[in-house]
């Protein structure tokens, strides 16, 4: 069976403007969730938006950039079910994007224990405007986002996607059976390679009929192509190969690339992404898509390695400072903030942005 993933040439898509911190996100309005495919944050993904007040703001059109790219695939990290999507959604259609859907870690750790009142809610936040099935640019969903590093368990993982079937079937009976990956950290987990204690239980769980034809591997990895294509420690058979054998099931990287900080990043980056098109056009079955690590740098980490990954890195230079009131708004759990606003900056390429866009583009 075909995997239907639409788009292979993926990137992942975060890039909040300086004034955003994971630590405080929840104590503002605009950042609550870390959600930065919602209604507000157009000024950041598309072009010029207007506040509930009729005050007029310029957009950085960033999905624009991801367009000229060569990017078809777009992979989501934080996503609040009480927020509108339908605008980014319904423009990643239109620029031929389709969209990674994110579970976010929130719902495996705290949210976990009413994760049966969260995910009809997901679902629901998931689809298109009539309510009828899944949004048309969404082409999966993944659930959480490195486990070793973020703190849920495989258990965790197994329940709750064995719930999200079982809701999708008694209430969504109608929606499209949507693949499903969980994004794993390039760790061993205690199994003989990257991710596979991790895949293990996973895999063995997942096994029934309803999950196993849907359920995709979500590998994290900066490792060069020739571990990941050509001999993974020593074994003389790529990773991806090592994996498919035991596993049969299709991999995704979910992030893919090297940080700027190490030696000869460029040309590992552009050997992973080009490894990645050969064997795809070889074997799409075996590994249907891969999200570039990152569209830009992460902001509340500039200077250090871990925000050293993007194609573009943050400026100075403020295209504008947007203002926010509670009009703008669906929902709101903190006081409202005075001013509540969004400075949001011009980015700049980093050398990254050659070996992406060169790669994806047939250059």
């Amino acid at each position: 069976m075909a995997f239907p993933i639409i788009g292979n040439k993926g990137i992942c898509y975060q890039p909040f403007p300086p004034g955003y911190d994971p630590s405080t996100a929840n104590h503002t309005w605009i950042f609550f969730g870390s959600d930065i495919a919602y209604a507000p944050m157009r000024p950041l993904w598309g072009g010029a938006w207007e506040n509930a007040k009729k005050q007029m703001f310029p957009g950085r059109s960033d999905l624009l950039t991801v367009q000229q790219m060569g990017v078809n695939l777009i992979r989501l990290y934080d996503w609040e079910p009480r927020n509108n999507h339908q605008n980014f959604l319904d423009d990643c259609l239109r620029f031929g994007f389709s969209v990674l859907a994110p579970v976010s870690n929130y719902f495996l750790l705290e949210g976990y224990p009413k994760r049966l009142q969260h995910i009809p809610n997901l679902i629901k936040s998931f689809s298109n405007a009539e309510g009828t099935d899944y949004h048309r640019a969404i082409t999966g969903i993944i659930i959480g986002n490195e486990p070793r590093v973020s703190g849920y368990t495989v258990d965790q993982c197994i329940q709750f996607t064995k719930d999200w079937v079982a809701i999708e079937r008694s209430q969504f009976g109608s929606y499209r059976k949507l693949q499903i990956g969980h994004p794993v950290d390039f760790n061993q987990y205690g199994g003989r390679y990257p991710c596979w204690g991790f895949w293990d239980p996973l895999v063995g769980a997942l096994n029934g009929d309803d999950i196993s034809q849907r359920l995709f591997l979500a590998p994290q990895t900066y490792n060069e192509a020739e571990y990941l294509f050509q001999n993974a420690e020593g074994s003389g058979t790529g990773y991806v190969d090592l994996t498919w054998n035991l596993y049969h099931k299709p991999i995704l990287f979910t992030e893919i690339g090297l940080g700027r900080d190490k030696p000869k990043h460029v040309s590992v980056v552009r050997g992973q992404l080009q490894g990645c098109i050969n064997y795809n056009k070889q074997y799409a079955d075996r590994l249907p898509a891969f999200c570039f690590f990152q569209f830009a740098d992460k902001v509340w980490k500039q200077g250090t390695p871990e925000g050293m990954f993007g194609a573009h890195s943050h400026t100075n230079d403020f295209l504008t400072t947007v203002q926010y009131s509670a009009g703008d708004f669906t929902h709101w759990d903190v006081t409202e903030p005075n001013p509540d606003q969004m400075t949001v900056d011009r980015l700049e390429r980093t050398d990254l942005f050659g070996a992406v866009s060169d790669t994806y583009n047939g250059r």
